[in-house]
């Protein structure tokens, strides 16, 4: 009866650290994906600093159009994509995006000047792979207690290869961000995170994103936030991890004396 008791104890122990487990994987889930019909775009503003911006550009071919995308860079027609071919594909989305991102900082337009395209493969052969193209710049800003950006994307891609357009604004330690909205500025609101589906209804919609930052004093290191109902779990698993250690000792004391 006790070894049957203790196999019970232990099982439900093992079903809570589990569900703990699975609990927090859902936490981990959400980030850029591919989509095996459609082309997913992430942009990202880091505010690096008072004067100081990192653009990260993300885009993702779903499984079709990367197959077009791949015959298309494929220009000896081998069914492979070499180094060099590669290499081109990169820079061809990286000087089509770079001209077509209209990007106003502080009531000037500029044009990114990206570091070398990162081309992310999944096999070399021209065939419906899922793949990527990283780009990233830095935007260095003249000294002022606060900078407006206005943002828009009007890279020219086939309507129906439109998936998930994302775009980010995040802090940094010596920045705040102060206002972030959709359409010209001045922003009214402070919205860190967009996200468009698809083609826009019409060529009046407007996808643009109006954002303003300043400098900030440094901020202390940020405690990671614990999930709801983490504090009881681990009680509670603690509680039976001593439980458990005890009806080992109690059965290990019993078949001593026996």
């Amino acid at each position: 009866m006790r070894k049957e008791s203790m196999r019970r104890l232990t099982l439900f122990a093992a079903a809570f650290v589990s569900l703990s487990l699975v609990d927090g994987a859902d936490d981990a889930m959400a980030h850029p994906e591919f989509k095996p019909q459609v082309i997913n775009r992430y942009v990202k503003f880091d505010l690096v600093a008072p004067n100081e911006i990192r653009l990260a550009y993300t885009i993702m071919f779903g499984a079709a159009p990367a197959l077009a995308a791949r015959k298309l860079a494929d220009e000896n027609g081998d069914g492979r994509l070499d180094d060099r071919e590669i290499k081109l594909l990169g820079a061809r989305y990286a000087e089509q995006i770079g001209h077509a991102l209209a990007l106003d900082l502080d009531g000037a337009r500029w044009t990114p000047i990206f570091d070398s395209p990162q081309v992310g493969l999944a096999g070399s052969t021209v065939a419906p792979d899922p793949f990527s193209i990283d780009l990233t710049a830095r935007i260095h800003l003249v000294p002022a207690p606060a900078h407006a950006f206005h943002f828009d994307d009007v890279t020219s891609l086939p309507t129906s290869d439109l998936g998930e357009d994302e775009i980010r604004i995040t802090e940094g330690p010596e920045t705040r961000l102060l206002t972030a909205d959709r359409g010209a500025p001045p922003a009214t609101q402070r919205i860190d995170h967009f996200v468009f589906s698809g083609a826009k209804f019409s060529a009046l919609e407007d996808r643009s994103i109006s954002f303003s930052f300043e400098g900030a004093a440094a901020k202390p290191t940020p405690v990671a936030p614990v999930p709801k109902n983490a504090s009881m779990k681990w009680i509670l698993l603690g509680g039976l991890g001593m439980m458990v250690t005890l009806g080992w000792l109690l059965l290990r004391r019993n078949s001593n004396h026996s």
